[in-house]
């Protein structure tokens, strides 16, 4: 951390890079600088670093390497999933709590002719099967599904509804950028058509994610230029972001357990030490991933205890970062049924790998504090 007084409770946004990983990217940029379409030596270091990348991540996932294409991150993938998947007359269901790079795709190809349907989630911001089998019709071709809500931390029943999808010849995407390598995924003989997922969740460099696209499927070109990536995300790969990306997903995964286990125990120290507070809470968000805390306080606007916080030095969030900035109602939380009052009242904390218990005492003591000062000033007007 740049600033190792402040404390960080935002990883579900983005995490800070694992000092092995820097220390990799690091040597790969000194050493690995040529085009990896190049047919000299010099380019052919690239090339192969590259492709044992690839190598390195398939086996992590069990997948082949072909299935793999290298992006810029979760967003990328998720525009070429869709964008080349759907043509016009085709039928997308999706839900709607999806990253905006869902939703903003989904809503520009119903412009093009595309027809699109939203499910939303139940009250604990699951998505139920069955509602997506219920959507179904004839020209349904793609359903896409995120693994785990971005904002409530809901994981969802991927491979269940992989199977109807299945079932009924209709393609299954998801992101996955909230899961991969903090839960055990395998893609070998899964019915998940495409799979997106970004390094920068999982203690790698922002600008680096990738595509998983089961063997035999062909999309259409979306982008245009040399024809890296088999055409899919054309363009000259960033050796150093795509190496750091394989080697922090192989860190994440080794020490998967460990930290599930760590994270796990900081999320129950949390709640016993807010419980004797007395402070009035609600928990938003059932079936969750381990150290997402997604919590309605009914004494405060969540964006200003967001900003005493921060104040405090502890960075938590609210609502979504791709939605920073703002000050609506998370969309997330009013699909389950909250009212503005309440989703104003949120934020989210989410626990990374490094977080102490000293730091959980930190953030309990700092939320008490701005609490009673503001129950007490509310007081008196």
């Amino acid at each position: 951390m740049s600033n190792p007084d402040y404390i960080y409770f935002d990883v579900a946004s983005t995490t800070p890079i694992d000092s092995v990983v820097l220390d990799k990217m690091h040597e790969v940029n000194k050493n690995y600088f040529g085009n990896s379409s190049s047919v000299h030596q010099i380019g052919q270091k690239s090339h192969n670093l590259i492709e044992r990348s690839r190598k390195s991540i398939a086996s992590l996932l069990h997948c082949f390497e072909s299935e793999i294409i290298f992006t810029s991150g979760g967003t990328e993938s998720n525009n070429i999933a869709l964008r080349g998947i759907l043509n016009k007359n085709d039928h997308l269901i999706t839900s709607t709590y999806e990253h905006p790079s869902i939703l903003n795709v989904a809503k520009a190809l119903n412009q093009k002719g595309i027809e699109v349907s939203y499910v939303k989630p139940n009250a604990g911001g699951i998505i139920n099967p069955d509602d997506i089998k219920n959507a179904l019709k004839e020209n349904t071709k793609l359903v896409s599904i995120m693994y785990v809500n971005n904002e409530l931390g809901s994981i969802n029943s991927i491979e269940e509804i992989a199977s109807i999808c299945k079932e009924n010849s209709i393609l299954f995407h998801t992101d996955a950028v909230q899961a991969i390598g903090k839960e055990k995924i395998t893609l070998k003989n899964t019915d998940i058509d495409l799979l997106s997922f970004g390094a920068h969740k999982f203690y790698g460099p922002k600008g680096a994610g990738a595509l998983f696209i089961k063997k035999g499927l062909s999309l259409n070109q979306v982008i245009y230029g040399g024809g890296q990536e088999n055409g899919y995300r054309p363009g000259t790969e960033s050796v150093s972001l795509i190496a750091g990306m394989s080697e922090a997903l192989k860190i994440a995964l080794e020490n998967l357990e460990t930290n599930k286990k760590h994270i796990q125990n900081l999320e129950n120290l949390f709640f016993s030490e807010l419980d004797k507070t007395k402070i009035s809470y609600t928990v938003n968000g059932k079936n969750t991933m381990k150290g997402f805390i997604n919590i309605t306080f009914n004494e405060i606007d969540g964006q200003s205890l967001l900003m005493n916080l921060d104040i405090n030095g502890i960075g938590v969030s609210f609502g979504s970062a791709c939605s920073s900035g703002t000050t609506k109602a998370s969309n997330a939380l009013l699909e389950i049924g909250l009212n503005q009052k309440s989703a104003k009242e949120t934020i989210r904390i989410s626990i990374g790998n490094f977080i102490t218990e000293d730091n959980i005492f930190s953030i309990i003591n700092s939320i008490t504090n701005i609490i009673n000062q503001e129950i007490r000033a509310n007081q008196y007007v």
